[in-house]
């Protein structure tokens, strides 16, 4: 046994020497995850549509003796995709994880989507996961060795999500992709899973709970644990996790981050 003056450690939490990539990793949650997959030992493929924020990330992860290559990435648009990760492999030689970030959401009534915006929604939230899935695991499976991919989706795809319809239909949507990709990729040794966040604090978010009272006050009420909004570090680190050796017999999961709310 160790005494207790000393020091054990699970390597297996770590993604050391591994090559990470991010989508929308500009801001919010994707900025955090990408900060602390660094942290954790990895190097990093940042994807956005702005390259002045990726240009931000890279000056932090390289002044703290990191890798981070960015790109500009539209995930609604397989060529861009495609175009992203031959840069990626290019660079890093492999892609060893997948962290399918990116989002977006406008809060209306079903009643008042209109084809364009529903179609915004679904694109940047299932369509992006199907594709940067499929191209990332051609890549996979042809460098052989596995992989691990996490796909972002919502505690709006576990529950109704009232004012979030599109959204909440593509993060239900993600859900059972990510399933399905478990099983279609084990043979391959790729393992696909999900987080589910609550409201996670952004700039949209907080702006969402200023304009609308009664969504303000349902975060409250119903993030058991907060009463408040999560912070992206509370997500990220899940994601992290799932993303490591650590979670080496965890395959077709969504964890539920969320505080409690869908428990009640």
């Amino acid at each position: 046994m160790p005494g207790n003056d000393e020091k054990s450690s699970l390597p297996c939490f770590g993604l050391d020497g591994k090559t990470v990539v991010v989508t929308g990793a500009g801001r919010g949650i994707g900025r955090t995850i990408a900060l602390d997959a660094h942290r954790s030992g990895a190097r990093i493929a940042a994807g956005s549509r702005t390259m002045e924020e990726l240009d931000s990330l890279s000056r932090t992860i390289s002044d703290e003796g990191g890798v981070c290559t960015t790109h500009r990435l539209d995930v609604t648009d397989n060529q861009s995709i495609e175009s992203f990760v031959e840069a990626v492999a290019e660079f890093h030689g492999s892609i060893n994880v997948l962290i399918n970030n990116a989002g977006f959401n406008s809060q209306k009534s079903i009643l008042d989507y209109d084809e364009t915006l529903y179609d915004k929604i679904v694109d940047t939230n299932l369509k992006s996961v199907f594709f940067c899935s499929q191209i990332v695991a051609r890549r996979m499976i042809e460098q052989g060795g596995g992989g691990s991919i996490v796909n972002l989706s919502s505690q709006a795809g576990v529950i109704g999500a009232p004012m979030r319809g599109p959204y909440s239909a593509a993060k239900g949507g993600v859900v059972n992709l990510t399933r399905t990709m478990a099983v279609e990729w084990a043979a391959h040794g790729i393992r696909v899973n999900a987080v589910a966040p609550t409201v996670t604090r952004s700039p949209m978010a907080e702006q969402a709970m200023r304009e609308n009272p009664a969504f303000a006050d349902a975060v409250k009420a119903n993030n058991l644990l907060r009463g408040d909004l999560a912070e992206p570090s509370e997500i990220s680190a899940p994601v992290i996790f799932l993303a490591s050796e650590a979670a080496s017999m965890i395959t077709g999961h969504t964890l539920v981050v969320d505080g409690g709310w869908t428990i009640h």
